[in-house]
């Protein structure tokens, strides 16, 4: 998916753990992805997909402590009262609640449009220690120039002085 913003583009890349109770937690993989803005999903219909977002959200506050976070509670369609109920996770985190649904597209494009939004804006915006040395690696230029590489004969030989 591709954000595009009058002076930004990036390709945005979206993680979205699942509500498994097999999770086996968010891992810190320097050089695979960059996250900006990261969807907490959990199902309706199966309550130990809502117990697991404490461990989850506590595992991403460890290795990004800032980094904006969005709730989505799916499946909305099989539960339309769902949609009046009250989730005490998203008040005592002061997260943002979607309710969606993935089978008929209910709040979905919404929900995405609204992330890359706080995804961009945490882009521009972000003080976070690992956001700055992720966009140090960003800007690294790994090609160097020809005339910077030694000359593989000047630089392993040693001449030494004729007597």
């Amino acid at each position: 998916m591709t954000a595009k913003n009058e002076d930004f583009k990036s390709t945005l890349e979206l993680e979205v753990p699942r509500g498994s109770t097999a999770f086996e937690g968010l891992q810190l993989k320097a050089g695979v992805a960059v996250f900006l803005c990261l969807l907490q999903v959990f199902d309706v219909q199966r309550k130990v997909t809502y117990r697991n977002l404490g461990t989850w959200y506590a595992e991403l506050r460890e290795f990004r402590p800032e980094i904006p976070c969005i709730v989505v509670a799916n499946k909305i369609d099989a539960d339309r009262k769902m949609t009046q109920k009250s989730f005490n996770f998203t008040k005592k985190f002061s997260l943002p609640l979607y309710f969606v649904s993935a089978a008929d597209g209910t709040n979905v494009v919404k929900l995405f449009n609204d992330a890359i939004r706080l995804a961009v804006s945490y882009k521009q915006n972000s003080r976070d220690f690992m956001d700055e040395v992720l966009q140090e690696l960003e800007n690294f230029d790994l090609e160097q120039k020809e005339e910077d590489v030694p000359d593989p004969e000047q630089h392993g030989s040693t001449e030494s002085p004729s007597s």
